[in-house]
């Protein structure tokens, strides 16, 4: 009987311990207090600006309350929007929550708070809405009867306001829309210009331009442009082993540049293919290449106004892409590098090292492909941007160590080429139109 008593003991001092260590464990334990919450004023969370009072704040923004049995709260609602409680920003006279994201269906204007005995308090509050945000246009350079889609957030139709979309000073008739999506059909006669939605809480002109053809390396068309090896006028850039093919077939204006004949093979891992590359290459295989100012071989920078690269990082390089979907695009990471005429004047380019791993020139990546396995665009033309300030990678997908500067713009290439990624055997075809550098701010 004394065993068992000892064992009983025993047993009770181990759970006492553990019931001990368990509340040393979580000595400020979060509990919903009794009683009423009251709010005497809501400030901002940056102690800088803490003695400033909010009436209202945009939504998604963070916001401290300040006030008494602050615990008491089990609900809190932005208008008829919920918001996310968060105990460990919660005390009795403080709190930190995020006033909701999502629009709200009525609007009261106020802080609804609810407490653990279901009984809700009022404070008086905006939730202040911000003005439309564009972020993309499916293409850019659509043509007129095209219909498109503009990308963003906050489009919100009001009675006395409604939405509207004006593209080059037209205004353009929205045919659907979500808060996130316009959609509309690009009416005839537009030319180049900005791209500016209106709501009923503002005004925002998008950072893209409209057929912008601002930076324009090239487009394909210009009679006096400059000249392959093969000596065609206005079509391509010169370069080494190019295997390039045009056409105004299903182009958006004028000529396009076509990669790929539908029978050349990707390799998987996108090894060295070279019938995919387009470069532009400075120099004329004598003298210095800074001294060309016009025609071929001359350096991007000698063709571009002064000071225009100067900046980087407000700058990204756009094009025009067309995949038909009878050859989609599944291995190979299209690497786009920019280069300083002294790779050139070293000779690398014969042997194309500037590209390799070893030289660690940063580059720009794309490959739409590696989300699915594959990519097309079913033949239709979409606009591709990439911001320079994300040209940071090696020819592997490694970080790179020469980053882009102001100096870097001579010559480019663009080449699906590895990128440390593994696909499918292919035989893409990749259209391009409209190769430029613009400005994104």
């Amino acid at each position: 009987m004394k065993k068992v008593y000892n064992i009983l003991f025993l047993f009770v001092a181990i759970i006492t311990a553990a019931g001990f260590a368990a509340c040393a464990d979580e000595p400020n334990k979060y509990e919903v207090t009794d009683g009423t919450p009251t709010i005497r004023y809501i400030r901002p969370v940056d102690k800088a600006s803490a003695d400033s009072l909010l009436t209202g704040a945009y939504m998604d923004n963070q916001i401290c309350i300040v006030g008494e049995n602050l615990r008491s709260i089990v609900e809190m609602y932005f208008n008829d929007q919920k918001a996310e409680l968060i105990p460990s920003l919660i005390t009795d006279n403080t709190m930190i929550v995020t006033v909701p994201g999502n629009i709200p269906g009525e609007v009261f204007d106020k802080i609804f708070m609810k407490n653990n005995k279901g009984v809700t308090t009022e404070y008086d509050f905006k939730v202040l809405v911000p003005g439309p945000k564009i972020l993309s246009m499916d293409n850019e350079w659509a043509p007129a009867g095209d219909a498109q889609t503009i990308y963003g957030s906050y489009f919100i139709d009001d009675p006395n306001v409604p939405l509207s979309l004006k593209i080059s000073g037209v205004n353009v008739p929205i045919e659907e829309f979500t808060d996130s999506k316009i959609k509309f059909t690009v009416p005839a006669g537009l030319e180049e210009g900005t791209i500016e939605v209106t709501s009923v809480y503002g005004t925002q002109k998008a950072s893209f331009r409209y057929k912008d053809s601002r930076g324009m390396i090239t487009n394909f068309d210009n009679p006096d442009g400059f000249t392959d090896n093969s000596g065609t006028k206005g079509i391509v850039p010169q370069g080494w082993n190019l295997a390039v093919s045009y056409s105004t077939e299903g182009g958006l204006d004028g000529y396009y540049a076509q990669v790929g004949d539908g029978a050349t093979k990707m390799p998987e891992n996108g090894a060295w293919t070279e019938p995919f590359k387009i470069s532009w290459w400075c120099g004329n295989w004598s003298g210095d290449p800074m001294a060309i100012t016009e025609g071929a071989g001359a350096p991007l920078r000698n063709i571009f106004p002064a000071g225009y690269f100067a900046e980087p990082a407000k700058l990204a390089f756009k094009f025009e892409m067309c995949i038909p979907a009878s050859n989609p695009w599944q291995a190979g990471v299209l690497q786009v590098l920019f280069m300083n005429y002294k790779v050139a004047a070293n000779d690398s380019w014969q042997n194309n090292t500037y590209i390799q791993a070893e030289t660690g020139l940063c580059r720009g990546l794309y490959a739409p492909w590696s989300a699915s396995g594959s990519y097309d665009t079913n033949g239709k033309w979409v606009t591709v941007t990439m911001p320079i300030e994300n040209f940071t990678y090696n020819m592997d997908g490694t970080k790179g160590v020469v980053p882009v500067d102001s100096e870097s713009f001579d010559s480019f290439t663009m080449w699906p080429l590895t990128g440390g990624l593994s696909g499918k055997e292919c035989t893409p075809i990749i259209r391009y139109d409209n190769i430029r550098i613009v400005p994104i701010n």
